[in-house]
Formats: structure tokens, sequence, C-alpha cells
């Protein structure tokens, strides 16, 4: 059966907006086996591992859909969109690739400090709240959410300060390899929040003009 123009891009949107939610899934699965209770660190590990499989398995298969299969007559918008989101998602699945190898690497030693955890785990909560409202753009045509996201770049920043602020006091026990690590973990969580900036900022560019009817 033939595409119509607004039909191929209501389900590459959709799929797109799928494509997020499970790179949120991954990313939440990840950053659980990092700042949680050490106790049952490997299964949470494995969880992520399993969320990123599926997510890996998601990009392979719509990683041709942008072009190959779009009708002649779709938008081109939603193509310059596919594009770009396609892009930020792939690079979110790279980031949550580096938190799980660190999950695994961290197996056979104590669990970050609480001092460390707390900012973190902020940092994880608002990059993984960010992602959603990226999928929220693509999927209810929220514009005021891309304002939101912007207000969020500025927290993540703030956020990420106020580790380091810890990190660099007296009163912090942490050993280097923490301290790298830490650094490392905000680093993921920060570039996590500009894809979603990212994502939503060119989703914006076919949010409430797509085709109807």
């Amino acid at each position: 059966m033939s595409q119509t123009g607004p039909y191929w891009s209501g389900l590459l949107l959709g799929d797109l907006a799928g494509m997020i939610r499970l790179a949120n899934k991954a990313l939440g699965e990840a950053t659980a086996a990092l700042l949680d209770a050490a106790d049952d660190a490997a299964e949470k590990a494995t969880a992520a591992e399993k969320a990123l499989h599926e997510l890996r398995e998601e990009i392979e298969d719509d990683a041709s859909a942008v072009l190959p299969d779009a009708s002649p007559t779709a938008d081109p918008r939603a193509i310059v969109v596919g594009v770009h989101v396609g892009t930020d998602v792939e690079c979110l699945a790279a980031l949550t690739r580096q938190m799980v190898e660190l999950a695994w690497a961290r197996q056979s030693r104590q669990p970050l400090p609480p001092r460390l955890r707390l900012p973190l785990r902020g940092m994880g909560n608002l990059a993984r709240t960010m992602v959603g409202q990226a999928g929220d753009v693509l999927e209810a045509t929220e514009y005021e959410t891309i304002a939101d996201l912007l207000g969020g770049m500025h927290e993540m920043a703030q956020r990420q300060r106020l580790l380091y602020e810890q990190m660099l006091s007296e009163a912090c026990q942490a050993t280097p390899d923490d301290i790298a690590d830490a650094t490392l973990l905000s680093c993921c969580y920060e570039r996590c929040a500009s894809h979603a900036v990212s994502m939503a900022r060119h989703a914006a560019l076919f949010v409430g003009s797509r085709p109807t009817g």
C-alpha cells in the first residue's frame, strides 16, 4: 500500500518518539546500576544492557526509514527532523553504553560516596526528564516544553557545579577513581540533556504544522 505524505510523516514521528522513550528507559536502567544499592548492581547492569540492546535494535530497524521508504510526497521537514533526531538518539545510545561499561567496571569497587551520589542522582533525574520532554514535543506538539528544556540546561549546569564543589571540598573522602568516574558520569548526563534540547529544537521545525487529512 502506498504511503501518503501525512501518513508517512506521522508514522516517522511516532517511531522517533518511540526510540526516544527506549533511550530514556536505557538511561534510567544505567543510572540505577551506577547509583542504587550495591547488592543488586550486577542485576541492574544486566537490565541496562537489555534496555540498551532493545534501543540498538530499534535504531538499526529504523535506520533506513527516513529516506529509502519515504513517500515521494513526504513532508521534507519530517525528513530533516528524522535525520537530526535519529542522530541524537544514536548519541544517547553511545552515552548510555559508556555508563553501562562504567557500571560493570565498578562491580568490584565500593559504591560512589553519598556526597557524590546525591548530586549525580539529581543530574540523572533531570537528564531523564529532559529526554522525556523531547519525546513529548514530537508526540504532543508541546511548544512550551522547549522553553522548559532550555531552563533545564541551566539547572543541569548548576547541579554539575555543585557536584564539582563537593568533589573539591576537604570533606570529600572520594578516591581518585571515584572522582574520575563521577566526573565522567556527570558529563554523560550533561550531554544527554544537550541532545534532548537538540531533539526538541529540530522537532519544532515540524511540530504544530503537520499535514492533516
